[in-house]
């Protein structure tokens, strides 16, 4: 991923730390270090800026725990995956973070039987996750975000923060003391997880996407003055997304059956429009 630069959207909604707001949403680098009803001009020479015209939405990006390299064989029963190369193995750990991205889960919490083929392919592509391990399976390396699990504990940056098996939730379990939400049994974890979460009010399935970010102590899960620039933006102004422009219709609807179009993580594009940009993917190892 390319060197962070300045970014503004201007003229959407965005869900922040007291509802919906509309306004503008200022990135530079890792951090959004401004955000308000009317953005200052000087504004207007970020390096990219995308004028919404009101007919746009952002939220804070989302967290969830998901498979590694299994993903792809999800449908399959007891895939063998010895037949794979240590390499190839590392591509399909890229497919499956960079798909993960794209579907707007820009902090992906990895469970996977192969961490070290994920810790790897993480470092060397400058990958954000959560690996989840056992205590001394793999190195740290700066820049990622490691939970160790030893025997039936958890624990972030050596401290405690729960036992393996109440930690994470499934959808339609979740409550406020899960850490997050497991959606290592949903075929795609969106829209299938969102509809999952049915059984709790709206602003509560906003928080349960975002709640790892506020459980490791990386930001509060909003969008606002220094949240974390892992930010999930979807354009309206396609006919094929037409929206009634009333808040509360925009920031529920969509979740169901749209794709974001932009994806932001650590303050650059991972996916727009359609196209990933996070990595380049090789396919071969698919054929």
């Amino acid at each position: 991923m390319e060197k962070p630069g300045k970014i503004l959207f201007n003229n959407l909604h965005y869900y922040g730390d007291s509802g919906v707001k509309k306004g503008f949403l200022y990135v530079e680098e890792h951090l959004v270090k401004d955000a308000g009803e009317e953005s200052p001009p000087e504004y207007e020479l970020s390096d990219v800026v995308y004028d919404f015209n009101n007919r746009a939405y952002a939220v804070h990006g989302f967290s969830m725990v998901l498979n590694g390299v299994e993903h792809p064989f999800s449908g399959v029963s007891n895939p063998d995956l010895s037949v794979y190369s240590e390499s190839e193995l590392e591509r399909i750990a890229l497919y499956v973070i960079t798909t993960y991205y794209s579907l707007g889960v820009t902090l992906p919490i990895i469970k996977t039987q192969y961490p070290d083929v994920v810790n790897k392919a993480a470092k060397e592509h400058g990958l954000q996750l959560v690996l989840v391990h056992e205590r001394g399976v793999v190195p740290h390396y700066s820049g990622l975000f490691y939970i160790e699990s030893d025997s039936g504990k958890l624990y972030y940056q050596d401290s405690f923060i729960g036992f393996e098996n109440e930690a994470f939730c499934l959808p339609g379990k979740y409550d406020r003391d899960c850490l997050g939400i497991d959606a290592r049994g949903v075929d795609l974890p969106h829209p299938s997880v969102i509809t999952a979460l049915g059984h709790i009010g709206f602003e509560q399935t906003l928080e349960a996407l975002s709640k790892p970010y506020k459980s490791l102590g990386l930001d509060n899960g909003y969008l606002g003055k220094e949240s974390r620039s892992d930010i999930l933006v979807y354009d309206l102004r396609s006919p094929l997304k037409q929206q009634p422009l009333i808040p509360e219709v925009l920031f529920r609807t969509p979740f169901k059956s749209l794709q974001p179009d932009l994806v932001l993580i650590k303050g650059d594009f991972a996916f727009e429009y359609g196209e990933i940009l996070a990595t380049t993917l090789p396919r071969e190892v698919f054929k």
